[in-house]
């Protein structure tokens, strides 16, 4: 956790990172589209198409995947970069939940501004400062999460200043953080904001890593990723997950595809999906020129004078209850079979009444 405490004075403990923040001279942590931020395992609250980037990561684990491990006792440094002017917001997530804000805090100047030029790199604490973030206990995994805003956020709902405290705390556990996290983010256009995580274990690392990675590529590109039904992302997409048994689909004008991928821990599962039809053709062959046609009650359109056809296209998979009705005809209701990928045909005769 983030743990508050002077020297020679007594220990004020911070909930949250399960960091120690030890003083030495002064008495005092995701283009307009259709979906949405992404509840991530690994990275919280992911922007499916970021217009910019943010980097996070401790002391020179820079660009690794792998999750370093540290000692009880060991300091750390925490380091941000966003590609684009923005303001930072820095939280550590302890592994039994509890939230401490790293950035902005009220520590001192360094931490109370958190407009951050674009390429540049801050770091807590930086050099020469009059404290060091400690690592404590609870052992586990652990996470750092930066956000990346061009526009100041609200933060809270996720950790608030006590009294007098320096940094802002909350025990709202990391699922609630989530939620509320995704809140903050969702109305802010997808290319005004970022977030970026940094896992890190407090003790042993364990033999089995707590994350492994779904590869998904389809053809054509830029479908929509579903996991267990909920969006991911775009492809060609790289996802963390929880290791297990996943049903992985993917959508594109009109087009989908979907495979049953099981995701091993520290290994990369890659999984191609060529995109076939998801919607049919309905052909219509009646008698009667003008005859208007209804599915599911709705009117579609009319029978053609001259070809007496009509065709009815991108029509989803199904069955449906197809009814022609013209003046002086018997109406016909009857139901029809629409495949995807594939044209059925159906041929009416209107008899007068």
């Amino acid at each position: 956790m983030l743990r508050l405490r002077s020297i020679p004075f007594p220990a004020a403990r911070l909930a949250g990172l399960r960091l120690a923040v030890v003083v030495t001279a002064l008495s005092l942590f995701a283009a307009a589209i259709a979906q949405g931020p992404v509840l991530s395992p690994r990275s919280i609250v992911v922007n499916p198409v970021p217009g910019f980037e943010v980097d996070v990561w401790l002391d020179d684990h820079v660009g690794e995947r792998d999750a370093p491990a540290y000692r009880v006792g060991e300091n750390l440094q925490i380091s941000v970069r966003p590609s684009v002017d923005a303001y930072v917001y820095l939280f550590s997530l302890a592994a039994d939940g509890l939230v401490e804000q790293v950035l902005p805090n009220r520590f001192d100047a360094a931490g109370s501004d958190n407009f951050v030029r674009a390429g540049t790199v801050r770091t807590f604490p930086p050099d020469g400062a009059r404290y060091t973030f400690t690592v404590s206990p609870p052992q586990g995994l652990a996470k750092v999460i930066a956000v990346a805003s061009r526009r100041p956020l609200d933060v809270s709902t996720l950790a608030s200043f006590r009294n007098e405290s320096a940094f802002a705390t909350s025990n709202i556990g990391e699922d609630a953080f989530a939620r509320a996290l995704r809140i903050i983010v969702t109305p802010i256009p997808s290319d005004d904001w970022v977030s970026a995580t940094a896992l890190y274990y407090v003790g042993t690392r364990p033999s089995v890593g707590a994350y492994g990675t779904l590869r998904v590529d389809s053809d054509p590109r830029r479908g929509e990723v579903y996991v267990d039904r909920s969006f991911v992302g775009y492809t060609p997409l790289d996802y963390d997950l929880r290791p297990g048994m996943y049903d992985v689909e993917v959508v594109a004008g009109g087009r989908s595809g979907s495979e049953r991928v099981q995701i091993r821990p520290d290994r990369a599962s890659d999984v191609f999906i060529s995109l076939a039809p998801r919607t049919g053709t309905l052909e219509i062959q009646a008698n009667v020129g003008g005859a208007r046609v209804f599915l599911d009650g709705a009117e579609v359109g009319v029978i053609a004078s001259g070809s007496g056809r009509l065709t009815l296209r991108d029509l989803d998979d199904g069955v449906y209850e197809l009814t022609l009705l013209a003046p002086g005809y018997r109406t016909i209701v009857q139901e029809v079979r629409v495949q995807a990928g594939r044209t059925a045909g159906v041929t009416l005769r209107l008899n007068r009444r």
